[in-house]
Order: C-alpha cells, then sequence, then structure tokens
C-alpha cells in the first residue's frame, strides 16, 4: 500500500513539484539537527522538544526518499546503497581489526 501512495503523490502532483518539496524537506531536516544540537545545553523540555521534532524531519525526509524512489530507478538506487553500505561495512572491519592490534 505504502508505494501505492507514494506514486500516487508523483503522478498527482508531478516530479518537478515533489522534488522542490525534497529540497523543503531536507532544509528542514537540517534545521531540526542544528537545533537538536544546540538543545543538549538546554533544559529537558526543549531537549525533548528538539527530539520530537527532529524525528518528525526524519519522517519527513523519509516520505519523501519513498516518492523518489517512485521518481527515479528504485532498482539502481538499491544497487547504489548496496555498494555504499559495503564499503562502509570494508571501513568498519578495517578499523575494527586496527583497534585490536593496538
Amino acid at each position: 500500500m505504502e508505494e501505492n501512495i507514494y506514486k500516487r503523490i508523483v503522478d498527482t502532483w508531478g516530479t518537478e513539484s515533489q522534488l522542490n518539496m525534497v529540497i523543503e524537506e531536507v532544509g528542514e531536516l537540517l534545521q531540526a539537527i542544528s537545533k537538536f544540537n544546540r538543545a543538549k545545553n538546554k533544559d529537558e523540555e526543549t531537549q525533548v522538544e528538539a527530539y520530537r521534532h527532529l524525528c518528525e524531519e526524519v519522517a519527513d525526509v523519509i516520505n519523501m526518499m519513498n516518492q523518489m524512489r517512485e521518481m527515479f530507478s528504485s532498482e539502481l538506487i538499491d544497487k547504489y546503497i548496496k555498494e555504499k553500505l559495503d564499503r562502509t561495512e570494508e571501513k568498519l572491519n578495517k578499523d575494527i581489526k586496527s583497534e585490536k592490534e593496538i
């Protein structure tokens, strides 16, 4: 069902409109990350609010990324995700090996 709604969104509002929304949502996520980092030295209520706002913006960006999977090749995106995760895993394994040698 989720994929169907993402396709419906893109079909209804179009690729250009939704790409502009991606830009907007990523900008809001950047702001939420900054606010979250600044809230670390604030009172608990401010920290909780910053955390919740960050989670909300992450959800918005994930929804936009799922729309992008409908706009572009999800197979190619998945290929790049796997390649990047494999590279990261190799780096992690090298770092773990280096730590054990110390």
